[in-house]
């Protein structure tokens, strides 16, 4: 089992709001501030404190990550073609990929290197998801729809063509191709300079402690803006009839008067 793999089923074991954090580590790699808010308002609403704007938890889910190609599985990319609604790549083309060697695609700005790119980072689950696949700007807005594709692929010496639409679960066949450009790259740099690794997946753990960190900050100012204001009750404090009441008052459990 793979380290995502793992992290998705220890997952399935935390609190909602944990696991739609995870999640957002997952497709962004980071978590921005109105994420952070978004969590702060799902982890309260666990605790029985209603959320106004209604939000609910995400979970991280298996057609997110990758799945792991069987031992000994041969698997490659022979092409992608019929793209539709990917910037203004014309329909019914088709953009090969050499079964063995390398293959470099090269073109003007706005030939469509990016967009074949970004379909390619979606439909295999790649790391960084934070691209979004933009659709013609040309087009009514009426004609404009979720991306397609379709994918040759040769698995074990057999070709088989594969169907992608953004949007929607992938063959997990597609899942099991890595793709790496440099918004994938995770570089560490520590307080001397130096480079530190951190296993694939791993680094999700560590964002998950980080918004934990911060949420715990976030609690402790709210309640430190909750807390009353006893000062103006200071006077009736004593050794009196209204001051035994008052140091008997709770927030707790409210003190019942005959």
């Amino acid at each position: 089992m793979s380290i995502l793999q793992e992290i998705l089923t220890w997952s399935e074991s935390l609190p909602a709001w944990q696991s739609d954090a995870i999640a957002r580590l997952f497709a962004k790699g980071a978590i921005a501030d109105a994420d952070l808010q978004d969590l702060f308002a799902l982890l309260k609403a666990e605790h029985g404190i209603p959320d106004p704007q209604g939000r609910t938890a995400k979970k991280l889910s298996a057609d997110q990550i990758p799945s792991a190609a069987a031992k000994d599985t041969s698997i490659k990319v022979l092409a992608i073609k019929n793209l539709l609604h990917v910037n203004r790549i014309a329909p019914n083309q088709r953009l090969p990929f050499a079964a063995t060697g390398l293959t470099v695609i090269y073109g003007d700005n706005g030939s469509g290197k990016s967009g074949y790119s970004r379909v390619l980072k979606r439909a295999c689950r790649a790391r960084d998801q934070s691209e979004s696949i933009h659709p013609n700007a040309f087009l009514p807005s009426d004609q404009i729809s979720n991306a397609e594709a379709t994918f040759e692929i040769l698995m074990d010496g057999v070709t088989k063509e594969v169907g992608w639409v953004n949007g929607k679960a992938g063959d997990a066949l597609l899942s099991s191709l890595t793709v790496f450009d440099t918004c994938c790259a995770r570089s560490y740099l520590d307080d001397e300079g130096d480079y530190a690794y951190v296993p694939y997946g791993l680094d999700i753990l560590e964002g998950l402690a980080g918004v934990c960190k911060k949420l715990k900050f976030e609690i402790e100012v709210e309640q430190a803006h909750s807390l009353p204001d006893t000062t103006s009750f200071l006077d009736l404090a004593g050794d009196t009839a209204v001051g035994r009441v008052i140091t008997s008052l709770s927030r707790r459990r409210p003190n019942m008067l005959s």
